[in-house]
């Protein structure tokens, strides 16, 4: 099938005014508050490393201008005052957290259930997870080099392999098999891919000028953050619902993902 952007982004958003997505929304509240708590914590234990380095090193005090120590920075309300090998490690655990919620989110949105989860959202949960945080992992490697060389090939790349995890998600495949078939998935229609993805990233721009305005006329941090977290979570949710309908859309006629909705309803 060819990709009609406009029927991917109306589907996505038919998919958010449910019970489900409501619970989804929640969970990406939640996922992008520890996300936020996480990376302040570990920016700031990075940053009281390097001062002890330094210190150690020269025997002479941090570089004026630089943050004071602690979860007490001014760019770090939300900081932890715990060590940096508990900072990371709570960092990767959030990762974990954040890849495990992509997974319920895909298999719910590339399915027609609206008023319940899917049967088989847990299936080979372990397995699938695994795979997904390491495909997206290559996924972003493989970026990465391309925009080395220059913009224009990294842009073509993340086109390209866009599909990557949902082939992983939905369709339990290895990381090999599902860097194969998403790139096969997308040819011919890469460009057609490439505007809609920049109306995903419009949408999440858009998301992120309240907060930033916030910011600029000096609000206070928390509800800075507060509001970045909230209208992240919801541009969030959004893109996956639009990627996800245009995924279901690129899969041969009548594919459907294995299992039917669950009987249980929220």
């Amino acid at each position: 099938m060819s990709l009609d952007i406009s029927a991917a982004i109306e589907d996505g958003l038919f998919r958010l005014p449910t019970r489900v997505a409501a619970i989804l929304f929640v969970a990406y509240v939640v996922v992008g508050a520890l996300s936020t708590i996480t990376a302040q914590t570990l920016g700031v234990a990075v940053q009281e490393w390097l001062q002890g380095v330094f210190s150690a090193a020269s025997n002479a005090p941090p570089p004026s201008g630089a943050m004071p120590p602690g979860p007490t920075g001014t760019g770090s309300p939300l900081a932890l005052d715990v060590s940096l090998a508990a900072a990371a490690v709570l960092f990767l655990a959030q990762i974990v957290l954040a890849q495990a919620l992509g997974v319920v989110t895909i298999r719910t949105f590339v399915s027609e259930a609206r008023r319940s989860f899917p049967d088989d959202v847990g299936r080979r949960f372990g397995w699938v997870l695994v795979n997904a945080l390491v495909a997206g992992f290559v996924v972003n490697v493989a970026i990465f080099v391309g925009a080395i060389f220059l913009i224009v090939p990294g842009i073509y790349v993340a086109v390209a392999l866009y599909f990557v995890q949902f082939e992983v998600i939905a369709e339990d495949k290895s990381v090999v098999d599902a860097l194969r078939d998403g790139w096969a998935l997308t040819a011919g229609e890469r460009l057609s891919l490439f505007f809609l993805l920049v109306v995903v990233f419009a949408i999440g721009l858009a998301g992120g000028v309240p907060s930033y305005l916030l910011g600029f006329v000096g609000a206070p941090p928390l509800v800075t953050g507060a509001v970045s977290v909230v209208l992240g979570a919801a541009t969030g949710l959004l893109a996956t619902a639009i990627g996800a309908r245009a995924y279901v859309q690129l899969k041969p006629d009548g594919w459907a993902p294995t299992g039917e909705a669950s009987p249980f309803t929220y």
